[in-house]
């Protein structure tokens, strides 16, 4: 009786342990995307996975013309080459040609731009030269046609984030128009590190420069002209730290392509795996400059670069993509946080994947192509524009998401 006991205990657990590494094994193959085929009898073959995620979520997955799920989900398909369309009521259709390879996540992070864009003013009383700093997170203007005198004058706004309701709330003055200074009348440049701002008036050689860190008396100005060579020396210092520190974020071999003329001319994204920049020098890039993951981008790559192109290489996909060329696409810049690139061409605000596919016109309408600045959380973009040609040029937020 015993021994048929222990017999039974040694079938049941071999069954067990059996059972467990078949369903180990099962879920493992399953995981890495195999499949149990009946088309050439029962066999087990592999898949590729497709990841759709979007931003807003809840869209439409179309694979082929086929609609098969929406976001956020996984999508099992045989390795192959596929149409992906994601599309939500009020928003572009996002589309793109992808390649799904064995045992391999295709990873589709989607944020969706709004087909009917809210326009909103930022200022009332008009906005004149309106300048930003590097990062965009700080924006200066002048002021001179408010009904009471005292708010004219310089005016900061700090793209923070806030909801557009506040934005007036946050648009600060740091300094009042005086009996000598009509700020109107300057232009202005922010610092390197965005701590001080230089107010020219070319008609009348003047140069004032303005602490953000101090309130700001424009009685006790001082004409800074006599040490202007001084400055510049000192800013292009600032601006080389930041140069170099951006390129170290660069494989070496791709530094010397990149132009260092202005800190504009290499920009990471927010989290700092793709850099957008200016080639300045032709050149090619080489394979495998690092060891690229399994996933790596099937997209049409641009490893021969050409002068005067913008690019963006990403440090973990080792990819390397044409954005398009600086004689025709103007201030090109990150939407913060995501993987799109703001820029204007032909007087059309666009927006583009860093990868260079799914180009898409986002505005298009009358606006100062030389003041374009996405909000620091990426919701909205800021332009100069006038609602008719008489009136008097305003700063605007397009919200975009």
């Amino acid at each position: 009786m015993d021994k048929t006991s222990n017999n039974r205990s040694l079938i049941i657990f071999f069954l067990v342990t059996c059972f467990i590494f078949v369903s180990t094994y099962l879920i493992s193959i399953f995981a890495r995307g195999y499949r149990f085929s009946l088309k050439n009898g029962f066999t087990l073959s592999s898949t590729g996975i497709i990841s759709a995620v979007s931003r807003p979520k809840g869209a439409s997955v179309y694979i082929d013309d086929q609609l098969v799920t929406a976001t956020d989900d996984t999508i099992n398909l045989s390795p192959g080459i596929y149409n992906l369309k994601i599309n939500k009521d009020g928003f572009v259709p996002w589309q793109k040609t992808v390649t799904v390879k064995p045992e391999t996540v295709y990873q589709a992070d989607i944020q969706l731009f709004s087909a009917v864009p809210d326009l909103k003013p930022i200022t009332l009383t008009g906005a004149i030269n309106p300048s930003a700093n590097v990062d965009n997170t700080k924006i200066a203007y002048s002021i001179a046609s408010a009904s009471a005198t005292k708010d004219n004058g310089l005016y900061i706004i700090e793209t923070n984030g806030l909801p557009i309701s506040l934005i007036r709330g946050i648009s600060h003055q740091i300094s009042s128009n005086s009996t000598t200074i009509n700020w109107s009348k300057f232009t202005f440049t922010f610092s390197p590190n965005s701590r001080q701002i230089l107010a020219t008036n070319k008609d009348k050689h003047l140069n004032y420069l303005l602490s953000l860190d101090t309130p700001i008396n424009s009685q006790k100005l001082v004409d800074i002209t006599n040490d202007m060579e001084k400055i510049e020396k000192d800013w292009q210092t600032q601006t080389s730290l930041i140069i170099n520190a951006k390129l170290e974020r660069l494989p070496k071999e791709i530094r010397p392509l990149v132009s260092t003329s202005s800190a504009k001319d290499i920009q990471p994204s927010t989290n700092e795996d793709k850099i957008l920049y200016l080639a300045q020098i032709d050149g090619d890039i080489k394979k495998d400059i690092i060891t690229p993951p399994p996933a790596q981008s099937t997209q049409i790559q641009s490893r021969q670069v050409k002068k005067g192109n913008y690019y963006v290489y990403d440090t973990k996909d080792d990819t390397n993509f044409l954005i398009g060329n600086s004689s025709n696409l103007q201030n090109p810049s990150w939407i913060p946080n995501s993987n799109n690139i703001i820029f204007v061409e032909n007087n059309n605000l666009k927006v583009v994947d860093y990868d260079g596919t799914n180009q898409q016109t986002l505005f298009a309408s009358n606006f100062d192509i030389n003041c374009v600045y996405p909000w620091n959380d990426g919701s909205k973009i800021v332009i100069l524009t006038a609602p008719y040609p008489t009136a008097p040029q305003n700063l605007y937020a397009i919200s975009i998401k």
